[in-house]
């Protein structure tokens, strides 16, 4: 189990008798968005300050390193491009960072601009400047630090798809990252013995080939999932430490001052509300917040239709705004099928016609998801639409809002056998077909007793896709105007 769980790997040397080893500490931070606690109780800033500073008192030869993802997608990112988490990260004292796929989702002069702010050193070994052949923005191909008289050796990857999955342009060039990790530790050997780091974004095979390639790496400090995640190839440790800051790897080196690794240690630290916030990250934090709230009053458009967004609505057939919010799901993602669960849309209210703010659009759809993009059998399909009528009629958040797809259903049968007849795309449902359904990523992962997706194959991850909130003021913004109805998609047999 992860968890608090210690993994302990000894590389079977003896220091020297009259020079004791050190004692070296990473705190390892991937995936990381926001600034406030995931959901009050786990994560935030605040509370990592005091857990950082409590852990540098203990071992003063403590780095801190970030795996790539945190200038974007939150909702304060929206609007300052994240610039707040560069603001956090200086604040916090971080050392060393690499660039995640999310990095660029703003263009590659934002990314530019935010690392410009940056105190700490970002590194990178096959992110390219197509124009000088350079590691993008300044970033050091390779990067050492000493600590204690031991020399650390940080280089840095970011998965190539990025190419595809964020907004990098054409001028920058993603250099296969074994062939660019080769000749990053060919770099650091020639300049001594140093204990070799790799920082990554990518998947977690990428990285176990990575220390297959290279087995002199005593770590793989990596991002892109999600979840907490460790593996052990040969002698090297591979670690992610989830999204958001719920836990901190902590990984702790005995080392010689020739770059030799006697003993490690790492756990899991959980990051809870038993923790204080460190007051100067809680003032930033505060700061942070008012100007949210400031930037959410901006206009984005108007409804000329009053948005059905009441719970007994929406939880037990068709509104028109879940119409809006699956349609915008199914054309971003370019989808025949999009799906959004009632529970997603809140306020539980008529909203009237009028202007709409980005706050409106924050308060329909206040949690942080991302669109994913699933392909999935007709059967597939059918099993999550009884799902959706089965709840009939508990108003639970389960029920699904619908777009691309038709159902007529019986709420006089047994649940599980409610659905009379299923459409997409006007033609009749066929079980043995593929169809590609758009969702968030709470649906795709099981949420709301939906576990028939969670085995579909995932043709845009949650790593990947955009977010949910700021896709609808998109497409608000594009349109100008919206005036969603009720088109009969979903009908209950009299």
């Amino acid at each position: 189990m992860l968890g608090l769980a210690l993994g302990l790997a000894g590389c079977g040397f003896l220091a020297e008798p009259d020079r004791p080893p050190v004692r070296l500490t990473l705190l390892q931070f991937n995936d990381h968005y926001i600034l406030e606690p995931v959901d009050r109780q786990r994560g935030g800033m605040a509370r990592i300050a005091t857990l950082v500073g409590r852990v540098r008192a203990e071992s003063p030869h403590t780095l801190l390193v970030l795996s790539g993802d945190t200038i974007s997608p939150s909702v304060v990112s929206t609007f300052l491009k994240g610039e707040q988490m560069i603001a956090a990260w200086n604040l916090l004292g971080l050392d060393v960072a690499t660039f995640g796929n999310h990095e660029f989702d703003f263009g590659p002069a934002i990314l530019a601009e935010r690392m410009r702010e940056s105190r700490f050193a970002w590194v990178s070994a096959n992110v390219l400047d197509r124009a000088t052949g350079r590691p993008y923005g300044g970033a050091h191909p390779d990067y050492v630090v000493e600590r204690g008289g031991v020399a650390l050796g940080f280089f840095g990857l970011t998965a190539p798809d990025t190419r595809e999955t964020s907004s990098p342009g054409p001028d920058i060039e993603f250099r296969e990252p074994i062939a660019a990790a080769r000749e990053a530790v060919r770099r650091l050997v020639a300049r001594g013995r140093p204990v070799l780091v790799a920082v990554t974004h990518q998947t977690m095979p990428a990285d176990e080939a990575l220390a297959r390639a290279l087995p002199e790496l005593t770590l793989v400090i990596g991002g892109h999932e999600h979840d907490p995640l460790e593996r052990v190839v040969g002698d090297t440790l591979i670690t992610k430490a989830g999204s958001d800051g719920v836990f901190v790897v902590r990984v702790d080196l005995q080392a010689t001052r020739d770059g030799r690794v006697l003993a490690r240690q790492h756990r899991f630290v959980p990051v809870t509300a038993e923790l204080p916030e460190e007051p100067a990250m809680a003032a930033l934090v505060a700061r942070y917040a008012e100007r949210l709230t400031q930037a959410l009053e901006v206009p984005v458009g108007e409804t000329r239709e009053a948005l059905d967004a009441r719970n007994a609505t929406l939880r037990t057939g068709e509104s028109n705004v879940g119409n809006l919010v699956a349609d915008v799901i199914r054309m971003r993602m370019r989808a025949d099928v999009g799906l959004m669960n009632g529970g997603g849309i809140r306020t539980n209210r008529l909203v009237p016609a009028g202007r709409l703010t980005r706050k409106d659009i924050h308060a329909l759809l206040p949690f942080l998801n991302v669109l994913v993009t699933l392909e999935v059998t007709g059967a597939t399909l059918l099993a999550a639409l009884e799902r959706s009528v089965g709840t009939y009629p508990g108003e639970t958040g389960g029920f699904l809002q619908l777009s691309g797809v038709a159902v007529t259903f019986d709420p006089g049968r047994p649940a599980g056998e409610r659905v009379v007849r299923v459409t997409v795309g006007g033609v009749p449902l066929e079980a043995g077909r593929r169809y590609t359904v758009a969702t968030n990523n709470y649906l795709a992962r099981g949420g709301d007793g939906y576990a028939m997706l969670t085995g579909a194959r995932l043709l845009v991850g949650p790593e990947d896709g955009p977010g949910l909130a700021e896709t609808l003021v998109e497409a608000i913004e594009r349109a100008g105007a919206i005036a969603p109805r009720l088109e009969g998609r979903i009908q209950r047999v009299p």
